[in-house]
């Protein structure tokens, strides 16, 4: 991967929340340790999905990029500009317009008070892209783009459906034509019958509009249909990376077998012949200091030295990288039989 094709270089990103305690006089007695030192590069035109259970860090993640949030160490290089280090003035200035997000509750994230011009309009209005008749003409230009009509344009959120409001946030985050966008499970919250019909639409603009994705999903099916590669994410940390058939078709890590042995096939047979991974045990706490692997707790197959050493992440195949120490280029050992 040539620095040229990288739109999105991460490296060693940590994000820590402090835990207080007291009442007037305010102490620090611990950290929740959200995102706690993972790397990754994201490729001009490339959608790379990020998994992983709830809580295990990728909504921070992609908020920590966008400065949503603040690093509490770590790299992030973008367009040239390292946004780790950079003041809102200068975000604004320089990176804001090129950098988007789609978030994951289309009835949360649009105001109610504002139409669907307005909603749409305004990345225009605030960067003085467009006004009056012109700044009319790109929303509507923007909302048929979604797939809605531009007859849509005077009403107002609630007047939609899910689905046809998170258009209108995609419709949004195009507005300035941005270079990379973050999708923070964009389809989560709408029926089924309604994410692929906006997994399609994603897709689509990809192609025409050249766009990068990093796109957050805790559903295996949905990142399969979108990704070229995956990053498997567990309590803060990447455990395993790799382009998106591969890793389905021959997971490294114990953690990234034991998700994808819970995805139902939709064949009756197959489905009761296959054998289905039940980890034990509870998720640590995120408070939590760890000394070896932190799905050591749970995992079917570890050694002692799971728990005394924390796995780096190694590429054991071609493009195929995970963290851990008992895993080889043809998988883990078998769990075994319970």
């Amino acid at each position: 991967m040539s620095e040229s094709d990288v739109v999105l270089d991460v490296r060693d990103l940590v994000v820590h929340f402090p835990v207080e305690r007291g009442v007037f006089f305010r102490r620090e007695v611990g950290r929740v340790r959200a995102v706690d030192g993972i790397s990754f590069a994201l490729r001009r035109g490339e959608t790379l999905g990020l998994v992983g259970e709830s809580g295990c860090g990728k909504s921070t993640t992609a908020r920590a990029i966008i400065r949503l949030v603040d690093p509490t160490a770590g790299s992030i290089l973008f367009r040239g500009f390292e946004l780790s280090e950079m003041d809102e003035v200068d975000l604004r200035h320089d990176v804001r317009r090129h950098l988007q997000m789609i978030f994951q509750d289309p009835y949360a994230s649009l105001d109610p008070r504002m139409t669907v011009e307005r909603l749409v309009g305004e990345p225009l209005t605030n960067y003085g892209v467009a006004k009056g008749a012109a700044l009319r003409e790109r929303v509507a230009d923007l909302l048929e783009l979604v797939g809605l009509s531009r007859r849509h344009m005077d009403r107002y959120p609630h007047e939609f459906s899910g689905g046809q409001r998170q258009r209108i946030g995609i419709a949004r985050a195009l507005a300035l034509d941005p270079e990379l966008v973050l999708c923070d499970e964009p389809v989560s919250a709408l029926d089924v019958s309604i994410q692929a019909q906006v997994v399609n639409l994603l897709q689509d603009l990809q192609e025409r509009l050249g766009l990068t994705y990093l796109f957050i999903a805790h559903d295996l099916a949905v990142v399969r249909h979108i990704s070229d590669r995956v990053a498997v994410m567990y309590l803060g940390r990447i455990v395993e990376v790799a382009p998106a058939e591969e890793i389905y078709r021959l997971p490294l890590h114990p953690y990234t077998v034991a998700l994808l042995s819970a995805i139902p096939i939709p064949d009756p047979e197959v489905q009761r012949a296959r054998r289905r991974i039940v980890l034990t045990g509870e998720i640590p706490s995120p408070t939590q200091v760890y000394r070896g692997c932190r799905f050591a707790d749970r995992c079917p197959v570890k050694i002692a030295r799971c728990h005394e050493e924390d796995p780096p992440l190694v590429e054991h195949r071609p493009g195929h990288a995970a963290a851990c120490w008992v895993t080889g280029p043809d998988g883990p050992p078998a769990a075994p039989s319970r």
